[in-house]
């Protein structure tokens, strides 16, 4: 079964998704928003093509349920790299 590794930029990501739910209402939020995005990681663990094909090669997105985010990752060998977690919204491709 493979493992979730993050990219130092999904790292990052996560860091800024903390801080803006954390400026909203508190670090509860921030919290709270930060593990629900893990574990829907978690789960590519166990389904690593869950995720849609993207216009990435060999890239799928896994689109994070209750958060406006999406995560973009790829089956490499015995790990799922996440290479980003940006809004739904944002066309930052170029910066994987």
């Amino acid at each position: 079964m493979p493992k979730i590794a993050l990219s130092s930029k999904a790292e990052s990501d996560l860091d800024g998704i903390y801080e803006h739910y954390d400026g909203l209402a508190g670090p509860e939020l921030g919290e709270a928003a930060v593990f629900h995005i893990l574990g829907c990681l978690e789960m590519l663990e166990r389904f690593p093509n869950a995720g849609k094909v993207s216009a990435s090669p060999d890239c799928r997105e896994l689109v994070i349920t209750t958060y406006p985010y999406r995560a973009t990752y790829s089956l490499q060998g015995d790990r799922v790299m996440v290479f980003r977690i940006l809004h739904r919204h944002s066309e930052r491709r170029e910066d994987w």
